[in-house]
């Protein structure tokens, strides 16, 4: 573990500390019923300390550091090794198996300092007692998947720190969700803009929720976990939290062309809440529900068909 890097995950979680004492302090002002300006003071400082933790935690993931994108060249040659193991035609195996071969050298190149990183590009050389020959090319893939999915990313100090990092984004994402649903039971009075931030909190926990399960499955399960995603684990929360208003926009409005009337009850801000949960849970099934809809409406109009020409009779 590299002493810069350790001092800025201290950091990170220094600021994210901060940061939840600041949500829960500004839940605290609202359900004590504090006045207008303090709560905009608590706020501004909770919005502050939020972007600092978000900006250090940049800093502290470092994606551009050669150990995780030679780790990402790696997850790259494992998902091709175990393709290649798994296919039956062994023409079209021996090209996965070459595939993975160019990502082991592209990780090769990036030099990394880490020692266990560096052990495992060694022993996945073709020349530690292994041959990479078109007919036994399946020894040297099984050897070469067993020492990747036996390299933990805990054991590289930049991955390990990606790993926490976004993992800390998903809890400051519920935090941020559970202040928005505590300050508008307590604020909001109107039961549509009650049931639009039920609906926004919703989002952001669901998404968030998702990412944490996604993040386990990927280290845990597939092993294919890579630092690449950083930027889907740190703005999927803010796109569950608009989708799930978008989704109780179409709710209601469909409802009012339906009855006419709002659809907003006393028990629909808990309904919307639920809803917006599950858009944040199943992002990607909402984008594509949402894409097919966009597609139905704003289809291109089909192109005349040209008008057969009647042959000339001679005369």
């Amino acid at each position: 573990m590299s002493p810069p890097v350790d001092r800025f995950f201290l950091a990170v979680l220094v600021s994210f500390g901060l940061a939840l004492l600041s949500l829960s302090a500004l839940a605290a002002l609202v359900l004590l019923g504090a006045s207008s300006t303090l709560l905009t003071g608590a706020t501004l400082l909770a919005i502050a300390l939020g972007l600092a933790f978000v900006l250090l935690s940049l800093f502290c993931a470092r994606p551009d550091d050669p150990c995780s994108l030679s780790w990402d060249a790696l997850s790259r040659a494992s998902l091709a090794l175990q393709q290649a193991l798994q296919e039956r035609d062994k023409k079209q195996g021996h090209r996965l198996y070459e595939r993975a071969m160019s990502a082991w050298q592209l990780a090769h190149t990036f030099a990394p300092s880490c020692e266990p990183l560096f052990t495992a590009l060694a022993e996945m050389s073709p020349t530690k007692g292994q041959t990479a020959s078109d007919e036994d090319w399946e020894t040297h893939a099984n050897h070469c998947l067993g020492l990747l999915l036996a390299l933990s990313p805990f054991a590289i100090p930049s991955v390990r720190w990606a790993i926490w990092t976004q993992a800390l984004w998903q809890l400051f994402a519920i935090a941020i969700s559970g202040t928005i649903a505590v300050v508008t039971w307590r604020s909001v009075l109107s039961l549509s803009l009650r049931a639009l931030f039920y609906a926004l909190s919703g989002g952001i926990l669901g998404a968030s929720l998702y990412n944490l399960r996604t993040l386990a499955d990927h280290i845990a399960v597939q092993c294919d976990y890579s630092p690449r995603f950083w930027v889907d684990y740190l703005t999927r929360p803010l796109l569950g939290g608009v989708l799930g208003v978008v989704v109780y926009a179409f709710a209601a409005g469909l409802a009012w062309t339906l009855t006419l009337q709002s659809p907003v009850g006393d028990q629909m801000p808990k309904v919307i809440f639920a809803l917006g949960f599950l858009s944040g849970y199943a992002l990607r099934s909402v984008l594509n529900w949402l894409n097919n809809i966009a597609k139905s409406i704003f289809r291109p109009a089909p192109s005349p068909s040209p008008t057969p020409e009647t042959p000339r009779q001679e005369s």
